[in-house]
């Protein structure tokens, strides 16, 4: 099973698209957006202004993205090659997002550096930022400000489509540490773009380059005034400083997850049974799914302990094989993304009711009534006696009822009142002794 993307996107990443959404304003804008947005624009300028990285010339760049794109379990994207001396490469489009890289870049990162420029661009197709990144470019460089969705963008979405964008970084610089199998080519990348060219003749220190981070943040944390000047001077930045990010990934490629998280795919690739496997989904939403489907994924995805129990007790809205409760080693609070071992013990409760048989023998000597107290009033009291009999209840009293109404408010000879067992009030599919007394009263017109 492939590794779900929500993995490895970044907390702030996260946070800042929710709050972004949650904007007034937000929602109109993006809509307005979604009418005049075309793909196709975009795949006219590339072809007609860009080169075209493929099987057949640049070849070699084409090829670099196939392994990239598996692991990240994406489509291959279109990739493109523009003349421009700035470093630069950025992902756009929607539905089928493209690549496009500056030749600045290429002159300035070293060859074996371009893969890890590549995945982290997929990374952003992974983490579906390509539409709210296409769409954030626009509207900061003023591309739509022209439209009539001028008066929809507003200094707070402004300000939030930055920050978002900022925070985006670092999740596809985390889809790049995985596809590369740690953060030590991202953090040269980074400084790289920082200013450390590939023709400078000096062997790179990433260590000093990320105490400079280190240093960063102590800084700032040190006075509100510094945390001021922070916000003034960045806070129209699209992309987190370079030392920053180095900072970011390397802490991140120092957890545990991460190196489960290599692993996992590595085991992938090789078709081996890894030793730990993540929760993809949240586990409430297991709840009400078919017991053997659910069984199924988890198997696919690693899992080798799946065992299924059955629960004949009826719950309201629960279908048949439906989930009632799941656990992983007996625990229920396991959060998605949380990374088990492969043998961990899973157990499945799912709804199965009793068939027949299965009933009949549970309950010897008794019978099942098909209607409750209430359905049984109004038909026919023959009717239910014959029934009654039929199933097998063989102490059934009748006696009449004498009703002084017009006939077409209540029809005579049917039910006007039926207990079994002296119980007045039961639910239909209810069981009772067969030598239980049932008592049936049924209308007669009295005589006026």
């Amino acid at each position: 099973m492939a590794l779900n993307h929500d993995l490895f996107i970044h907390e702030a990443d996260r946070t800042a698209l929710n709050a972004l959404k949650a904007i007034p304003g937000f929602t109109p804008l993006l809509r307005g957006f979604m009418k005049i947005w075309n793909e196709r624009q975009f795949k006219l300028m590339n072809l007609s202004t860009f080169v075209r990285a493929d099987e057949s010339q640049m070849s070699k760049y084409h090829d670099m993205l196939i392994p990239i794109c598996k692991r990240l379990d994406i489509p291959v994207p279109d990739l493109y090659v523009s003349l421009n001396p700035y470093p630069n490469a950025y992902t756009s489009g929607d539905n089928e997002p493209f690549i496009v890289m500056t030749s600045g870049l290429l002159n300035t990162v070293p060859e074996e550096l371009i893969p890890t420029v590549l995945a982290h661009e997929c990374g952003h197709i992974a983490c579906h930022h390509v539409l709210y990144l296409t769409m954030g470019r626009l509207i900061l460089s003023g591309a739509l400000s022209v439209l009539d969705l001028s008066p929809l963008i507003t200094q707070p979405v402004s300000m939030a489509f930055y920050y978002w964008m900022r925070c985006s970084e670092y999740s596809a610089d985390r889809a790049a540490a995985v596809c590369d199998g740690s953060g030590s080519n991202t953090i040269e990348l980074c400084m790289r773009l920082a200013g450390f060219d590939k023709n400078v003749p000096i062997a790179p220190n990433k260590e000093a380059f990320l105490r400079q981070a280190e240093e960063y943040y102590k800084m700032v944390d040190e006075s509100a005034w510094n945390k001021v000047m922070e916000f003034m001077m960045f806070s129209r930045a699209t992309h987190p400083l370079n030392a920053l990010r180095a900072y970011q990934c390397n802490k991140w490629t120092s957890t545990t997850d991460f190196k489960r998280m290599v692993e996992y795919l590595d085991d992938l690739d090789k078709g081996q049974q890894s030793a730990y496997v993540p929760l993809n989904v949240a586990l409430s939403s297991f709840l009400k799914r078919d017991a053997e489907a659910v069984a199924n994924e988890l198997r696919e995805a690693g899992f080798t302990n799946i065992v299924t129990m059955r629960s004949a007790q009826e719950r309201s809205g629960m279908p048949v094989n439906g989930i009632i409760l799941i656990t992983a080693d007996g625990r229920t609070d396991i959060k998605m993304g949380e990374w088990l071992p492969a043998g961990i013990p899973w157990l499945i409760t799912a709804y199965q009711p009793l068939s027949a048989a299965e009933e009949k023998a549970a309950h010897p000597g008794q019978a099942c009534v098909p209607y409750s107290s209430v359905g049984y009033c109004g038909r026919d009291y023959r009717t239910v006696v014959d029934e009654l009999r039929a199933l097998g209840f063989t102490n059934i009293s009748v006696c009449e009822q004498a009703d002084i109404k017009v006939k077409f408010l209540i029809k005579e000879y049917s039910v006007a009142h039926i207990s079994i067992d002296h119980v007045d009030r039961f639910d239909k599919n209810s069981w009772f002794s067969l030598k239980a007394p049932v008592s049936i009263r049924y209308h007669v017109m009295a005589q006026s």
